[in-house]
């Protein structure tokens, strides 16, 4: 379009433009600010090429919005910017016009644009609160006009003089001769508009005359301005013809200043035509002039004595020192190397003339009305004497006198400011002549903000350096009570000041002289005061000008200026403070315009990233002071919590912060050479937030949802998130509550902000769950022992997320439900059925979708069991369950929750579905369905809980079952009650094809249910349990029977019909495939009861029933259907495979099913647990790995060594168990024949050695020699019986001895473990772990044996009591040898402390010898390798009676789901054992 019809085109650019203007589209966010400016961008190049058309659509459309009416002051503010935009985008045309299309446009311009422009700027109301900004946009606009278009402004000028000089009326317009003041005049057009002035001056009325002579001035201004190179030269090369002109007209107005009055309002023009003839200049600084020169002479000095105060007029005094500010200004325009006149005036002047203004005593002032226009003549003396001579400081000094009045501070920072910005002649004085005054400019600074703090009744505490303590200067002499006139002053001296730091932040960080610690202090109070005005809600422009001041300080070359002696340190401590309060109020949300403040934040860390890149060798110096740390926690909840803003640009600008925190956490980790996981620990994802935070044109909806993505992949929790999450639920509860009690009509930002809200917390809140729990290592596993006998395993959750269903109900005093985490699930899950009645449908609608879509998989558990209590309550009470429409909303919300959640494959979430069983909460679902009755609507929740049923057993693996085959059997026979077939009667066709929805969904499930199922009767039903398996068949092949035969009539019947019934034909089709998918399914679990009911139908009669059973066989044998299971030898193959599930080795070694048994089974049945693992493990060859695994737990539960399998722990009872089993020969031999000399002994020898104790007669001496001559004897035949030491006992030894050292080893220090010493043992108790061998094999072996001969089978009947008393007594000796400890309690047995530490070396040597290394495993004579029918049942049995407690324990140690699977599988245990070879 644009190459074939431009002038279309370009209009249609001009029409987008006026269209999209605020004006016309009302408030502007985002994007319609872009937008905007890229249609002005484009008609700014566009005008280069079609000038004309543009500048003419652009006018056309200035027009149309002048002319507009508005109501309101929000329409008023949309005009005010309409306005900008089109006069922004003339200026920009303007100044881009092409000289080619000068003559064809001048008309056009005269005749359509300036007349609006010169109407937009005279008649604008005054009053409005944007009158200046627009003026000055429109001055701008004229200017540019007039850089190319000269003529045709001088032209209306030149035509309003002349109109005017015939003119009789007092009272005349005189705005197109204000021209003046705007246009752009270089030299040339100057002479034109003075030579003008010159012919037609005389014929003007005194008003027009006035009115000239003050926009000359301002024309002689913007001249010298806009081109000071013009003006130089002049006075290296005068120009006759300017002179020429000035002086005629110098000599106009002179004679036009009659009075006192008159000569008031002209001397300021006076002077600068003076200055416009350097020749006259110096002619009249000589003694004698001529004549025609004489009245310039008595000018200057009619202006010398009016200056002195010797004029005898006020106004002449004033009147003289604005003209001699004016000579002292012009001079700073002229090199002093080409001329001198001029300078010789200036310095007869500038004392006089800086008397008279910076006078503290007597401040300068023409009147209430031109407060401004003093000001600004001060200033422009100021900003004149510094550039004349910088070193003369008498009046800087007045203007920084903390007594001089607050006009002198405001002129002195606004002319410094000047100075600065202004400064593009090369013999104008730099700024750094006053550095030395930068003390002084802080402490203004520092007293200012404290006035203007105090006044706003807000204080804006300055934070000290927390690592220099640097004293904060506070003035005493603003505590007193100030006006409010002094606060807008101060409130401007204020703006003034952060404007001047803005402009240079050297002059203020200037500190030559101060040590290191003052100067870091002094520095923090600067910056840190600034900080305090970028939150000011009423001083918009302060707090702009704030940030930008403290952009500029962060500039690395700024940095620097801290405190060059630290530049790091300093760096870190301030920069931080900085980062910290900046996030605070961010977080609390209290800025104006948090998107722009975040914006600019931005360009902060990238300010700072800068610097640390400039200095990465040591970018980390200084950085762990605790400062530094709270500043990361705040910049990250911060940005987090613009994550859920409902502005998409805040999102995106936050999301791109994460960059930045990334850059400084590669430069951090460079320097210190750690990982860069260990600065920021969720960095990837913070990558990858940036990596998106570019993407374009992303909606609203879609960019939360790739933001809770990633905040679903955070892994690490830190105080950042955390405190992130905290903060926003503090802010969700109460924009709830907002919501519910004070709700809107239609969706606004607020109701967005709460969506976004939820999301964020349902996304992020696993990770705080996962803060608040305490993971133990994967390898350890929970206590031995049953439920209630031992502590609370140490898994993500607390216990009721790993009870089963009955126990959870009474666990709502647990730690997790007190969590915040915990209260938002509560509260969300109570919003699912939200009544109200405005929002209520939005509410819960967006809650079931958050929780179903983007909650984190970390929640599932704590949502499951949340879920499953909350249904369970609709079952607790005695009676019916009660029915209500709230209840069945909650129950069809948790139906669609979980589908979406279980339907949704979100990262992470296979590894936290099975963390929690669902098997309560389904059956529960589907019993309360089930009464809802066939209502249409019950119908459909029906449905969809068929389809989550489905959706469920997909995801089978990754979920955890207590007893899945029990909870299965029993979904399948609930499902099954709602196939309705022909049963159905409904007249109305639209419930047939639900109820046919619903047999289609219910069918789909049951199929996925009864895939590799067992069918498993109900227990306790009297009937032996194969018959009733196949009974149970029976009732669900004929069900599927007589579907298939309804099916099949309902398709004969509707052949005849049309095709209103092919739908419902379809489905027929789809139902009569799953009826045989389920039949297959079927068969295939159950063929060894289900195939003589169904062999049959291969020889019925009817023809379609044949060739249905066909397809269901054909199923089964393609899904390979093992009929082995009709073997004779079944059960044997069976007990083959649950001893190889029990004896199953993970790859670490690791018995789940063996130590899942140790954990759940029952303190009263160990004795049998152990007999039971001990055989089958011989039998495997594994004894080792089991004893290993027991031993290892053990030890990491005692507590010392004294009382290491001292309790009847399972670990204990299998010790004694294999001592029993394979030691009793040995001990046989052992102790057989010193038992028989002991019981031998004559009646008169007596042990006994406690004196309390002794008969009448005995000798202590004798008793304890004779106790000690048979412990020797027993003692020396121990510990040479090594060699007849059994091989299997070595290895139990063997293993207690490693498994001793392992456990302990994991208990000690890093620093210990790193080291590798064995010792640590010996440091942790008392003895090392060679002692545990010894200790262990007296307690359960040896002394057992010899305290108990007779029970232990050694001897044939009973020792009399004094033998017993002997053989007690040498047991304690035997046993405290094998300790390693003498005796200190009993006072009686302390005499044989001698003999006991004698022989710690041998016994050591022999527990060494007998544990030191294990025979290998084909050596050893396993005696059990038989298995016998009564083990292998006793191991089904108690497997089967623990079966749900193995799922909970294999679940929540992470346990692969095939073995949970293995468990869940179990069939109940035969009541009739048969033989296994």
């Amino acid at each position: 379009m644009a190459a074939h019809k431009p002038v279309e085109w370009v209009q249609a650019v001009i029409t987008r433009f006026d269209e999209q203007l605020p004006i016309k589209v009302g408030h502007q966010n985002t994007h319609t600010k872009i937008s905007t400016e890229h249609n002005k961008e484009c008609l700014i190049n566009i005008s280069k090429y079609k000038f004309s058309l543009v500048i003419s659509g652009l006018t056309t459309i200035l027009k149309n919005v002048n002319n507009m009416r508005i109501f309101g002051e929000a329409s008023e503010k949309n005009l005010y910017l309409s306005q900008l935009i089109i006069l922004d985008t003339l200026e920009k045309c303007l100044a881009g016009q092409s000289k080619d299309c000068l003559r064809l446009d001048e008309t056009m311009l005269v005749k359509q644009l300036l007349p609006e422009i010169c109407h937009f700027i005279h008649t604008y109301r005054e009053g409005h609160q944007h009158v200046a900004e627009l003026r000055a946009s429109a001055s701008a606009v004229l200017f540019s006009l007039s850089c190319n278009n000269f003529n045709a402004v001088f032209s209306r000028i030149s035509t309003r003089l002349q109109e005017l000089t015939v003119c009789l009326e007092d009272n005349v317009d005189v705005h197109d001769i204000e021209l003046m003041q705007y246009i752009n005049v270089d030299c040339s057009k100057l002479k034109r508009l003075l030579q003008e002035t010159v012919l037609k001056f005389k014929a003007l009325k005194k008003p027009t005359q006035l009115a000239v002579i003050n926009s000359l001035e301002k024309a002689f201004w913007n001249w010298v301005e806009n081109y000071p190179d013009e003006f130089t030269m002049l006075y290296q090369r005068p120009q006759a013809d300017m002179a020429e002109a000035a002086e005629k007209l110098f000599d106009l107005v002179d004679s036009f200043a009659e009075s006192a009055k008159r000569k008031a309002a002209v001397w300021p023009l006076q002077i600068i035509l003076l200055i416009l003839c350097p020749e006259i200049t110096h002619t009249i600084s000589k003694d004698t002039v001529e004549d025609s020169k004489a009245n310039k002479k008595l000018f200057l000095d009619s202006l010398r004595k009016a200056l002195a105060g010797q004029g005898g007029s006020k106004q002449l005094m004033e009147s003289a020192a604005i003209a001699c500010v004016k000579l002292c200004k012009a001079s700073t325009y002229i090199n002093w190397e080409d001329h001198s006149t001029i300078f010789l005036l200036v310095q007869s002047i500038v004392m006089d003339l800086k008397a008279l203004l910076f006078n503290p005593a007597k401040p300068f002032w023409r009147g209430a009305g031109s407060q401004n226009a003093d000001v600004e003549l001060m200033m422009d003396c100021f900003v004149s004497c510094f550039r004349i001579n910088p070193h003369n400081n008498q009046h800087f000094k007045v203007c920084l006198a903390s007594s001089s009045p607050s006009t002198f501070h405001f002129v002195l920072v606004n002319s410094l400011h000047r100075i600065i910005t202004n400064s593009h002649l090369d013999w104008w004085p730099k700024i750094d002549a006053v550095y030395c005054y930068s003390g002084e400019l802080r402490f203004m600074f520092s007293e200012t903000l404290n006035r203007v703090v105090q006044s706003t009744h807000a204080p804006l505490r300055t934070t000290p350096s927390l690592t220099f303590k640097g004293k904060v200067t506070t003035s005493l002499k603003f505590k007193e009570k100030t006006t409010e006139l002094d606060t807008r002053s101060y409130k401007c001296l204020l703006l003034a000041l952060v404007k001047l730091i803005h402009a240079d932040p050297k002059l203020m960080l200037h500190n030559p002289v101060k040590q290191a610690p003052e100067m870091q202090s002094s520095t923090a109070e600067l910056i840190i005061g600034l900080v305090q005005l970028v939150p000011l809600t009423n001083t918009t422009q302060l707090s702009q000008e704030a940030m930008e001041a403290l952009l500029v300080l962060h500039q690395p070359d700024s940095i620097e200026q801290w405190n060059p002696d630290a530049p790091i340190e300093t760096f870190w401590d301030i920069s931080s403070q900085v980062l910290f309060l900046i996030c605070r109020k961010l977080i609390g949300q209290q800025m104006v315009n948090g998107t722009e403040v975040l914006k600019w934040f931005r360009e902060i860390l990238i300010c700072r990233n800068k610097f640390l890149l400039k200095n990465k060798e040591c970018a980390t110096m200084g950085g762990g002071i605790p400062i530094c740390r709270q500043a990361q926690t705040k910049l990250e909840v911060s940005l987090y919590m613009f994550l859920w803003s409902p502005d998409t640009e805040a999102v995106m600008v936050a999301m791109s912060c994460f960059r930045h925190l990334c850059e400084e956490a590669d430069i951090r980790s460079a320097a210190d050479e750690v990982s860069v996981q260990s600065i920021l620990p969720n960095y990837a994802t913070f990558s990858e937030l940036a990596s998106i935070s570019n993407m374009m044109g992303t909606g609203r909806s879609t960019l939360q949802k790739r933001v809770m993505a990633l905040l679903r992949r955070i892994e690490h929790p830190t105080p950042g998130n955390i405190e992130a999450w905290e903060d926003t639920y503090t802010k969700w509860d109460q924009a709830t509550k907002q919501i519910l009690n004070f709700p809107k009509n239609k969706a606004d930002d607020g109701q967005q902000e709460w969506i976004n809200m939820t999301g964020f917390l349902c996304a992020l809140g696993g990770v705080c769950l996962q803060q608040r729990s305490t993971p133990g290592p994967s390898t350890y596993s929970p206590p031995m022992g049953s439920m209630s006998e031992r502590k609370h395993s140490m898994i993500s959750m607390g216990p009721c997320e790993i009870s089963n269903p009955i126990s959870s109900a009474s666990c709502s005093s647990s730690a997790s439900s007190e969590t915040p985490v915990s209260r938002f699930v509560d509260r969300l899950l109570a919003l699912l059925v939200c009544g109200h009645d405005r929002v209520g449908l939005h509410v819960r609608t967006n809650v079931k979708d958050l929780l179903g879509l983007e909650l984190s998989p970390a929640l599932y558990p704590m949502l499951f069991n949340k879920l499953r209590n909350s249904i369970g309550k609709f079952f607790d009470t005695q009676g019916p369950v009660p029915i209500n429409d709230t209840n069945t909303q909650f129950v069809e919300q948790t139906i669609a929750i979980m589908k979406n959640l279980l339907d949704n494959h979100t990262e992470g979430s296979s590894e936290h579905l099975g963390q929690a069983s669902i098997e309560t909460m389904m059956l529960n679902l589907v019993r309360y369905v089930r009464i809802l009755g066939n209502m249409v609507h019950a119908i459909q929740i029906k449905t969809k809980l068929c389809q989550l049923v489905e959706v469920m057993m997909e995801r089978r693996d990754d979920l955890s079952f207590c007893q899945e085959m029990k909870f299965r059997n029993k979904m399948v026979e609930y499902l099954t009650d709602w196939v309705m077939g022909t049963s159905n009667q409904a007249a109305d066709d639209d419930i047939k094809c639900l109820t046919r929805d619903l047999d289609q969904a219910s069918m789909e499930a049951v199929v996925s249910l009864l895939a590799g199922l067992p069918l498993q009767p109900e227990e306790g039903d009297g009937v032996e349990l194969m018959e009733a398996k196949s009974q149970l068949f029976l009732k669900y092949f004929t069900l599927f029977m007589n579907l298939l035969n309804d099916c099949s009539e309902v398709e004969d019947e509707g052949q005849a019909v049309g095709g209103c019934k092919r739908g419902m034909s379809r489905r027929l089709a789809s139902l009569r495939h799953c009826t045989i998918l389920a039949m297959s399914n079927l068969l295939n679990a159950n063929v060894d009861s289900g195939l003589m009911h169904s062999i049959g139908l291969g020889y019925h009669k009817d023809l379609q029933t044949r060739a249905t059973f066909m397809e269901v066989l054909t199923k089964i044998l393609q899904q390979g259907t093992e009929f082995d299971t009709l073997a004779e030898t079944v059960l044997a193959d069976r007990f083959e495979r649950l001893v190889e599930l029990v004896t199953m080795m993970g790859d670490q070694g690791e018995l789940p099913i063996a130590m899942a048994l140790a954990n759940v089974v029952p303190g009263s049945q160990w004795d049998e647990l152990a007999r039971v693992l001990v055989t089958l493990f011989d039998s495997r060859h594994l004894l080792y790995q089991l004893l290993w695994n027991m031993f290892s737990k053990e030890v990491e539960l005692a507590d010392s060594m004294q009382t290491l399998f001292r309790g009847n722990s399972l670990a204990s009872k299998i010790m004694t168990f294999c001592f029993k089993v394979y030691g009793a020969a040995y001990l046989q031999k052992l102790l057989e024949p010193l038992l028989k000399g002991v019981i031998t002994t004559p009646e008169h020898i007596s042990f006994e050695v406690d004196s309390t104790r002794l008969e009448q007669g005995e000798n202590l001496e004798d008793n304890q020699r004779n106790l000690l001559q048979i412990t020797e004897r027993f003692f020396h035949a121990i510990i040479g019986s090594s060699s007849e030491f059994p091989p299997q006992l070595r290895s139990v030894c063997h293993c207690l001895y490693q498994a001793t050292c392992h456990s302990l080893l994991n208990k000690a220090t890093v620093k210990e473990k790193k080291e590798n010493k064995k010792a640590v043992v010996s440091q942790r108790f008392p003895q090392n772990s060679i002692g545990a061998v010894g200790s262990a094999m007296f307690l359960r072996f040896v002394n057992p044996a010899i305290v108990s001969p007779y029970e232990a089978g050694i001897l044939e009947k009973k020792p009399i009591p004094r033998i017993e008393r002997g053989l007690k007594l040498m047991s304690k000796i035997l046993q405290s040898i094998a300790n390693h400890v003498l005796f200190t309690k009993e006072e009686h047995m302390r005499p044989f402390n001698d003999f006991v530490k004698n022989n710690f070396d041998s016994a050591r040597s022999f527990f060494l010898d007998i544990a030191s290394d294990s025979p290998p495993s084909d050596s050893v004579n396993h005696s059990l390798s038989f298995i016998s029918d009564g083990n292998v049942l006793a191991l089904h049995r108690l497997l089967w009676n623990n079966q749900e407690r193995i799922g909970q324990y294999l679940s929540s140690n992470r346990s692969p789901n095939q073995l949970r699977r293995s468990i869940m599988h179990l069939t109940p245990p035969k009541s009739r054992p048969t033989k296994a070879p």
